[in-house]
């Protein structure tokens, strides 16, 4: 046990002080505080009123109608500009060169057939503005179809009280009751959760074959496995690259928990307007929750890091294990392709059958968890079918790792795999 403990130990303390641990340590809270605050921030600089022309030529009222409703809200500041007939191109190529010279943003043309065919042009710098097209459509139908009303003798008014619009809350009810959270809050740590386990198990997997594979490289395996079993070898690899895991989830988790807890001082560092602030809806982390992340990956992280050690053990080259290692890859990545469809319907039946398949479950069910209410009983059922997955696994990994650590040369193939499990 002290052999294994010495493995565990160096692996532990190599990478805890490596420097991408501390980088990616680091980027863990800095990105949680960025993507919490810059919307806020980001919500709170409109960048100020665009300053833009309405070149009507001849439409009547209706660029009345799209003056005033343009400057509604204070979007946008607009010179109107009337064309005389057949100065439209002189007074377009005027407006044009005001925009050349960024006088202006840009300038929206309005004919006499824009009642009945509803078509205008904008002609600006900023067309690549998703929000300013959309404020600028949004003002043009408004006005066209008020104008249109107007002429049928409809009050639009009327019309435009009818047309008044709604703001419809979302809470998320869990078994705890309506918790306050609202949809986007559960979308957006779902996601997260989603994410952080696929990379955590896939990165952390992959140190393992790294180590496995530079130390056999350099020969200094065989030198190990003098002194201590190939078993000890790669449980202490495995439980020390694992730890270092544990460790850095456990401050990321730290700090998302402080985070929330204290999410007004955040803002306050970073002057976030009070009103721009409430609109950030943070989710709710319960001791459960947390509890199943850490389980799900720390099963996750043990089975795909021995199917890595493999790999590891079995290739000579950098090159070899890029090649050996996508099976393994692929085996994973079907847990991100059905984030979409598990988000949409956590209870649903794929969510249900993703989230009991071993291969999958580390990913499938702590989103499912940070989105719904997981039946405990199918919580229980998909960790002991992902133990026993573990178990078998870990014990073919083994035996096919004893031999494969003192073997160069050419990689071997799928037969050759099962032969060494079989007789070692």
């Amino acid at each position: 046990m002290n052999k294994v403990w010495a493995v565990v130990r160096r692996e532990f303390v190599e990478r805890v002080r490596s420097r991408w641990f501390l980088i990616s340590t680091v980027l863990g809270p800095v990105f949680m505080i960025v993507v919490t605050v810059l919307p806020a921030l980001l919500a709170g600089s409109g960048g100020g009123a665009r300053h833009i022309a309405l070149l009507d030529e001849g439409s009547g009222t209706l660029a009345d109608r799209l003056v005033t409703q343009l400057e509604t809200g204070n979007q946008f500041r607009v010179d109107r500009v009337t064309a005389t007939e057949g100065g439209a191109p002189a007074a377009m190529a005027e407006l044009t060169s005001r925009v050349q010279a960024n006088a202006i943003e840009g300038f929206l043309v309005v004919s006499g057939s824009t009642l009945e065919s509803g078509k205008l042009e904008y002609r600006g710098r900023n067309v690549s503005s998703i929000r300013d097209v959309a404020l600028l459509q949004s003002a043009a139908r408004q006005a066209v179809m008020m104008e249109r009303l107007t002429r049928r003798g409809v009050d639009p008014a009327i019309v435009q009280e009818s047309e008044a619009r709604i703001s419809m809350t979302t809470l998320r009810i869990s078994k705890r009751g309506t918790t306050g959270e609202t949809s986007e809050a559960a979308f957006f740590l779902a996601y997260i959760i989603g994410f952080v386990m696929y990379m955590a198990i896939f990165l952390y997997s992959v140190n393992v074959m790294r180590s496995v594979l530079e130390e056999k490289q350099t020969r200094i395996i065989e030198v190990l496995v003098s002194s201590l079993r190939p078993f000890q070898l790669l449980l202490g690899k495995v439980v020390g690259v694992g730890a270092v895991g544990l460790l850095q989830m456990g401050i990321w988790g730290a700090a998302a928990a402080a985070l929330i807890r204290y999410r007004d001082v955040v803002f306050g560092l970073f002057k976030v307007p009070a009103q721009q602030a409430a609109l950030i809806q943070l989710p709710a982390i319960g001791t459960g929750l947390v509890a199943m992340v850490l389980a799900y990956f720390l099963l996750g992280y043990l089975l795909y890091s021995a199917m890595f050690a493999v790999v590891g053990a079995t290739v000579s080259t950098d090159s070899e294990a890029q090649q050996a290692q996508m099976p393994v890859v692929m085996l994973l990545i079907p847990g991100i392709l059905v984030f979409p469809a598990v988000l949409n319907d956590p209870a649903g039946r794929l969510s249900h059958v993703m989230g009991l398949v071993p291969f999958w479950s580390p990913i499938i069910m702590p989103i499912r968890a940070a989105a719904s209410d997981v039946p405990p009983a199918e919580v229980a059922a998909s960790l002991a079918i992902l133990a026993v997955t573990v178990v078998a696994v870990v014990w073919v990994a083994a035996r096919i790792y004893r031999v494969g650590i003192l073997m160069y040369g050419k990689r071997p193939g799928i037969g050759e795999l099962v032969r060494w499990a079989r007789q070692s």
